[in-house]
């Protein structure tokens, strides 16, 4: 029985088979069917999502924003000036052209999520991080063109959510918390720059607030400037009683007062020019005080009634609990940063300044071995002023004279002298030759810092609790202005420059200068625009601001620390600047310059490894709707960044190449960009 096989045995094994088989067959059959559905669903999603560049150039991304409706109003004829039309009045937002972007319904979705990068936690992989397009960047091989350098696909940048509209990446105190930043608040850290890290940067358009308008002319604007543009009322309404701002109508107003000059800056000035001695109480004494460092200084009124006497000043104050008020004294049109005395030295180098102010400025600068006042002490020139307005100074209370007591003995081991004091007042000099160090007793604090200290070197150092040594300096050894805007510096030998490379810098700069002056009249942006904040972005010797002398502008002369320290010579000429490096975003508010000035910066940034996509976003937060930028660098460099003018909104309105004329200053195969930002609001429609 065990040998044999049944014929109902045999048809049960083959009834098996025929199952087992038919079973086989629809699970293959269904297989397919799953891979061919997952298959068009996924080519169908990443189509939708694919970068497709149409024959004429022009991308799907393109093609959806220029077909969104824009609300275009014809501007008046353009006058050749500076800022004014040809009537001479003030050119409202009627009289330009306004695009309204109409966000598709996804669009907002895709900006947060660029945005949302920004609140990323900081242990986060980078991975986690990226968007589509990051995805398809980081997929797709870089081709190359005809010049050797990468393709940039043509593309349009996302619009950051509108709570970042008055991002300021460097000074972003959200973003500290978020990283988990232990910073000491008592030394004022957190008001000190903290970069966000590359992952976490904003790959997006920095939008204008609702409403915003171009913004009133100067010298109109040292008076009043739109409410609509900065949309904070807390200085108005906490500092009314002291005249700092006002709101009348649409309007804000700045009567020109402060904590301590409640009947106007122009008087409190005029006060200080006689306490030195000038009859007429002028301050400048005869262009021997030019540069002016004015510490906690509100909305720059000080600075704003100094220009009349030919004084210019660098007004710093902090994002502090006084709402935005480096961003109302741009937007008046004065010269302004933002920034603290801290821990880390200011980004100037030594001897910049003719005199330092601080009026009610809350620092309490005898304290922590006077690090604060050293500071000034090294910004100052040797003979150079302090003026400090404070109830310390004539208050008979106890706190207040043990102030006093601590601040005079301070300042008499540094060798500073009285100059006048008056009322709550005094005014102190620095020594003009280093004899009073010498006669110093062994063990004074503070003590002077080490020879072999660069007292110039400002960017990213801590301050010293010691004296900086003067070096041989003499009162005469500066041309008082305006003749020491073209004299050569005295400390160009610090540096090996001989007298020759300077003057040949500030005669090509004349050249150059006239020669964008006369394109932007030809193309009409200098009227349209109304031009009064400029930043150089790479300014050397102060050339390109020396050659605009005879305009109603200041500028902004920005110089990278990773080179030859010319910015003591900019300071020396009777202008002012910064040390900065362009791998990092600028400490000041978005929409804040009327003309960005960019000789040989994006090669330099290349150069040094940075992200020349981060620098175009970052120059667009700073410069204003309407702003010109000049891009002035090699052809292969101008052309790569020409490919993204179209995303940023800018216009590039010349078609033909622009004149080359080689000077002592040409390298090779330069070219010239000038492009205009267009003033565009952000319109979501579901």
């Amino acid at each position: 029985m065990l040998g044999k096989t049944t014929p109902n045995r045999m048809r049960g094994s083959r009834n098996n088979d025929a199952v087992h088989k038919r079973r086989v067959f629809v699970t293959v059959c269904a297989t397919v069917l799953m891979l061919s559905l997952l298959s068009i669903y996924y080519s169908s999603f990443f189509n939708s999502r694919m970068h497709h560049v149409h024959g004429d150039g022009s991308s799907e991304e393109e093609r959806e924003w220029e077909g969104a409706s824009k609300v275009v109003r014809r501007p008046k004829p353009l006058a050749d000036d500076l800022s004014m039309d040809d009537t001479g009045a003030d050119k409202g937002e009627a009289d330009l052209d306004v695009d309204t972007i109409n966000l598709k319904e996804e669009r907002p979705d895709e900006t947060k999520r660029k945005a949302d990068k920004y609140e990323a936690d900081d242990d986060k992989d980078d991975s986690d991080e990226r968007t589509d397009n990051d995805d398809q960047d980081a997929s797709a091989e870089d081709p190359k063109d005809e010049e050797g350098i990468d393709e940039v696909t043509l593309k349009t940048f996302p619009v950051c959510d509108s709570r970042y509209s008055e991002l300021i990446p460097c000074l972003d105190q959200s973003l500290q918390k978020q990283l988990k930043m232990r910073l000491n608040h008592s030394l004022m850290e957190h008001f000190e720059r903290h970069c966000p890290p590359p992952q976490q940067r904003l790959n997006c358009l920095i939008p204008p607030p609702p409403n915003y308008q171009v913004p009133v002319k100067w010298p109109e604007s040292r008076d009043e400037v739109w409410q609509a543009n900065i949309p904070h009322t807390f200085l108005a309404t906490n500092k009314s009683d002291q005249h700092w701002m006002e709101l009348q109508g649409d309007k804000a107003i700045f009567p020109g007062g402060g904590t301590h000059f409640h009947d106007g800056a122009d008087k409190y000035i005029a006060n200080l020019g006689k306490m030195l001695g000038e009859a007429d109480g002028d301050l400048s004494k005869a262009g021997k005080i030019r540069t002016v460092f004015d510490v906690g200084c509100g909305v720059a009124s000080f600075g704003a009634f100094l220009l009349p006497l030919d004084i210019i000043a660098m007004s710093l104050a902090p994002n502090d609990v006084h709402q935005n008020q480096i961003q109302f004294a741009l937007e008046r049109g004065i010269p302004s940063m933002l920034g603290v005395l801290g821990t880390m030295r200011l980004p100037y180098p030594s001897k910049s300044f003719d005199l330092a102010h601080c009026s009610r400025c809350r620092i309490d600068w005898h304290k922590r071995d006077g690090i604060l006042l050293l500071e000034v002490d090294r910004l100052l020139r040797p003979g150079g002023y302090f003026a400090w307005s404070s109830p310390a100074a004539y208050r008979e209370t106890e706190s207040d004279r043990q102030e006093w007591n601590e601040m005079t003995t301070l300042v008499r081991n540094m060798c500073w002298t009285e100059a006048a004091k008056e009322g709550q007042t005094v005014i102190w000099q620095k020594p003009l030759t280093s004899e009073c160090y010498e006669e110093r007793l062994p063990g004074t604090h503070p003590p002077l810092c080490s020879s072999v200290e660069d007292p110039d070197a400002a960017w990213g150092l801590p301050m010293k609790t010691c004296i900086t040594p003067l070096t041989k300096y003499n009162e005469d050894s500066l041309e008082p202005w305006p003749q020491r805007l073209t004299a050569p510096s005295p400390r160009l030998q610090e540096l090996g420059i001989a007298e020759r490379t300077f003057e040949t810098d500030t005669f090509v700069w004349q050249q150059r200068v006239q020669y964008y002056w006369k394109q932007l009249k030809i193309n009409g942006q200098i009227a349209h625009n109304g031009v009064r904040n400029i930043m150089d972005m790479n300014a050397n010797f102060g050339g390109f601001a020396a050659a605009l002398k005879e305009q109603d502008v200041w500028i902004m002369n920005v110089v990278s620390p990773y080179g030859p320290n010319t910015l003591k010579m900019v300071y020396d000429r009777g202008l002012i600047g910064t040390l900065h490096d362009w791998c990092e975003a600028f400490s000041t508010y978005p929409r804040t310059y009327d003309v960005l000035h960019a000789w040989d910066v994006f090669s330099k940034v290349d150069e040094r490894g940075c992200s020349i996509e981060d620098l175009l976003l970052e120059m667009d937060r700073v410069v204003r709707p309407w702003g010109i930028i000049i891009i002035r660098d090699n052809a292969s460099m101008v052309n790569r960044v020409g490919k993204y003018l179209k995303g940023l909104r800018w216009d590039h309105w010349s078609k033909d190449d622009f004149e080359i004329v080689e000077d002592a200053l040409s390298h090779g195969d330069e070219k010239i960009l000038m492009a205009r930002k267009r003033l565009w609001q952000p319109v979501e429609s579901f």
